[in-house]
């Protein structure tokens, strides 16, 4: 489905980006690896090889505008640009008791990262006259304690319209995977039983009562990033398993 493309998955050495990009490669895509830490990077591409893959690796800060900018031109044609970069998260204090640092946080990084890496690939696509530009995490029903974090997945939203309503006439799509949280992502320093708690939570919260696995975002992923998606733009593809009903 992808046979040919260039993907940059940002934050792919982490649990979904790397998920992703091997889907992606699985489909034929030539996958650039981009992320700060050069080892993890090659362990994901080693894999993606070994599979009969093809892999690039970048070490690319994703808050860093020079960074971003060399790195896209490096890459030179870009079909597809996922920006799955990790989220700083402060849980569990409410916004009236949270300080202002901790609450600006997670909306300028979410919002910062977007922005640079879909301008870096916009202009490259613009060139081409083609391109498919992807969010993760969306935005559902509102909860508590959550600070700046749900406040920047909406900000995302609202800049990824945007993105869409300007770049459409040269034939580029915005799109973004929401998910109500992928179990299967959260981090092995996280103890059991809270790894635990947060799977039957989320799946309690779905229709379906599970939660999205890791294969199903980079199945997605790759329906989204594929002509057979070209209709698709300027909205969001709901992987929550109706635990957000649209």
């Amino acid at each position: 489905m992808l046979t040919g493309k260039h993907a940059i998955v940002y934050g792919a050495a982490g649990p979904i980006g790397s998920a992703v990009a091997k889907s992606f490669a699985v489909e034929g895509a030539i996958v650039h690896l981009a992320g700060r830490t050069q080892k993890t990077l090659d362990q994901v591409a080693d894999e993606i090889r070994a599979a009969g893959g093809q892999a690039e690796t970048g070490v690319v800060d994703a808050l860093d505008e020079k960074s971003v900018d060399e790195h896209a031109e490096k890459v030179g044609r870009i079909d597809i640009s996922f920006n799955l970069i990790g989220h700083t998260q402060f849980f569990g204090t409410p916004l009236v008791e949270m300080s202002l640092e901790d609450f600006e946080l997670p909306v300028a990084t979410a919002l910062r990262t977007f922005y640079l890496t879909s301008r870096a690939a916009a202009r490259q696509m613009i060139k081409q006259g083609s391109g498919v530009i992807l969010t993760f995490g969306g935005y559902g029903d509102p909860m508590a304690n959550l600070g700046g974090f749900q406040v920047g997945f909406g900000a995302v939203e609202a800049l990824r319209r945007s993105l869409a309503c300007e770049l459409g006439p040269h034939g580029i799509r915005v799109l973004t995977l929401q998910t109500a949280g992928i179990p299967e992502s959260n981090p092995d320093t996280y103890p059991e039983d809270l790894r635990r708690a947060l799977e039957k939570d989320t799946a309690a919260r779905t229709m379906l009562k599970r939660a999205a696995t890791l294969s199903d975002v980079g199945a997605v992923a790759v329906f989204a990033a594929s002509d057979q998606a070209r209709a698709l733009t300027g909205t969001a593809l709901n992987l929550t398993v109706g635990a957000v009903v649209n």
